[in-house]
């Protein structure tokens, strides 16, 4: 599918698309409208065909992929307010289709404060941060690592985007009970990718073993990032070099200074480099910089 201001019947619903949004290596993602309640809605339309992109999956393993994160969104959805709501979807032999909540990412959010050349309140960081742990809480307690952490993966909906959606479950693995880590393939953005996600030669290893915590490092991140307005590896440049970075990193990361001590205290929880003494969401959440009004 590539014209934009189309019909597109989905089920037994149609809907306007217009612009494309997003693009993944098998997906396309649309913005568009409801036709019956004219709400908007993103649509995402997945090429089942193999060889697209380079990609060497063949329809039957993108199928496969497709109705894996079909099912799991809708299970997620039911036991998860964070995460994206699904509406509709339908598939013919070539495409998939998903038809979801539509929202900026919080990336959009970052951007402008930096524009703006302001630092974001905190009140507004503990207002947006908390639901991204509750997101990923939610996540862990359902025995689900997300892996990708990153403010690309919260979209903002609601009344004036005051609620936080976490997208993107592509590379999320479940664990076993009373498991907390496990042997997986490394993947996910480098600004947010945990030390022990990486090898110490400096690349990820296809057998890596993490967990849960790898999530908590990359919400430490994000946090960061919302307080500080750039990233603790950002300096280092292309990803080679965070990779490399990561696989020497034996210390904790250093935390600048800031005058509220929770926040900093929280942060330098979170950036442990060890994975064993970073906190679980669960204590993150009772952290007294989420308890106490900003």
């Amino acid at each position: 599918m590539t014209n934009t201001n189309r019909i597109l019947v989905i089920g037994e619903s149609q809907y306007k698309v217009e612009e494309e949004i997003g693009h993944g290596l098998h997906s396309t993602v649309y913005g568009g409208y409801d036709l019956s309640d004219n709400n908007p809605v993103a649509i995402k339309v997945v090429n089942f065909a193999s060889g697209v992109n380079g990609s060497s999956l063949s329809t039957e393993a993108r199928q496969h992929s497709y109705w894996k994160e079909i099912e799991l969104l809708l299970y997620l959805q039911n036991i998860n307010p964070y995460v994206i709501r699904i509406f509709n979807h339908d598939q013919t032999d070539r495409y998939g289709m998903i038809v979801m909540e539509r929202g900026g990412t919080f990336r959009d959010t970052l951007i402008q404060f930096l524009r703006l050349g302001m630092r974001m309140p905190l009140s507004y960081v503990q207002k947006f941060w908390s639901q991204m742990v509750s997101a990923i809480y939610y996540m862990h307690h359902a025995g689900i690592v997300h892996g990708d952490c990153k403010p690309e993966n919260f979209i903002q909906v609601g009344k004036h985007g005051g609620t936080l959606r976490l997208i993107d479950m592509g590379i999320s693995f479940e664990l076993p009970p009373n498991v907390t880590s496990r042997l997986h393939a490394a993947a996910g953005t480098p600004d947010y990718v945990a030390p022990e996600m990486v090898h110490p030669s400096g690349v990820f290893t296809e057998r890596a073993k993490f967990g849960y915590k790898a999530d908590v490092w990359a919400l430490g991140i994000i946090l960061f990032e919302m307080v500080f307005g750039f990233r603790p590896l950002q300096y280092l440049g292309n990803s080679e070099r965070k990779i490399s970075f990561l696989g020497r990193l034996r210390r904790d990361m250093n935390i600048p200074y800031h005058p509220d001590r929770e926040l900093r205290d929280i942060l330098r929880r979170c950036l442990r480099s060890n994975h064993r003494r970073r906190p679980d969401t669960e204590e993150i959440l009772n952290h007294p910089f989420l308890t106490r009004p900003r």
